[in-house]
């Protein structure tokens, strides 16, 4: 999978992680690449993210998410940031489980391979415009 433009990349992303299609995530993401979650933790690399995520899956059910008011902040021929609000809810061991916050995802593009994820940072607290 490939992604011709940043927003078709963080598109494809969000698709994929929601359809948990790991394969298709990782397509989209860096080798390099690196996230910040809002609980402290760094995830640095395709594994480490993949292995996580696959962890959660395995006791996330009954997944929702949504994300909105992206801003493009920055976008050049090779790199593009976008901040974003998202919130998500499931179910974990039989308790109703949720969070929302903010986001930055920065993408760049690399030859052969299109427009790919590099950083995600998410935040807690609420989104932009709530009070």
């Amino acid at each position: 999978m490939s992604a011709n433009t940043p927003q078709a990349c963080v598109e494809d992303f969000t698709a994929a992680l929601i359809a948990r299609d790991m394969p298709a995530a990782l397509a989209l993401l860096t080798d390099d690449v690196v996230f910040f979650y809002s609980n402290g933790a760094t995830i640095a690399g395709k594994d480490a993210f993949a292995a996580l995520m696959r962890a959660s899956w395995a006791v996330v059910e009954d997944y929702e998410y949504s994300s909105g008011g992206a801003a493009w902040i920055a976008e050049t021929e090779a790199a593009a940031a976008v901040v974003y609000s998202f919130a998500w809810s499931g179910k974990a061991r039989g308790a109703e489980v949720s969070g929302s916050g903010r986001a930055t995802r920065v993408l760049r593009k690399e030859p052969g391979a299109g427009w790919l994820v590099a950083h995600e940072h998410l935040s807690s607290g609420q989104p932009p415009g709530a009070r």
